[in-house]
């Protein structure tokens, strides 16, 4: 009897904990699928979304001027089309290093727990702050931090909007 009741303890927190997950938006009517981007009507927002959820715009920069570097959704993991936008800003982030602190600023979308988001959007910031530092960037130059989702750069309910608070941002400490 115990046994049995352990195991349906242990089957309903498998299912309350696995509630964290979210599914892929499906592609909003009008939407167009080519080599696996999506083409919508994104509200201003330049850039599509790729297979795995990541922004494809070019547009974004930072306060302090660095590219934004834009993540696949649940993911932490730099693309190489990512990790070439923080090499293209490697020597002015290498100059700010030598001037002051650098502060990387992981965020997410609004999908999941504000917990899953913070922890995402820390390890969303670590995972730059590892390559700046593979790259030569002092590790005590750099401080990480996590917004979780509450620092949206775009506010819409579209996909592509979505996609684009899935980023980290590097900035001049504070």
């Amino acid at each position: 009897m115990t046994k049995t009741i352990v195991t349906i303890i242990s089957l309903t927190l498998a299912l309350l904990f696995s509630g964290c997950t979210q599914q892929r938006a499906p592609i909003p009517e009008g939407g167009q699928v080519a080599d696996g981007q999506v083409s919508l009507d994104n509200g201003g927002v330049t850039g599509g979304v790729d297979g795995n959820g990541k922004y494809t715009g070019n547009d974004g920069v930072s306060r302090s001027g660095f590219k934004m570097l834009y993540f696949g959704y649940n993911s932490y993991q730099l693309d190489n089309g990512q990790v070439q936008r923080v090499m293209g800003d490697l020597p002015r982030i290498a100059a700010l290093a030598k001037r002051s602190k650098i502060r990387i600023e992981g965020n997410c979308d609004e999908f999941g727990t504000d917990e899953f988001n913070y922890a995402l959007g820390l390890k969303r910031a670590k995972a730059v702050k590892a390559l700046l530092v593979s790259n030569g960037i002092p590790a005590a130059k750099i401080a990480v931090v996590s917004y979780g989702e509450s620092n949206p750069t775009c506010r819409g309910s579209k996909p592509a909007c979505h996609a684009k608070n899935r980023r980290a941002e590097i900035n001049k400490g504070r």
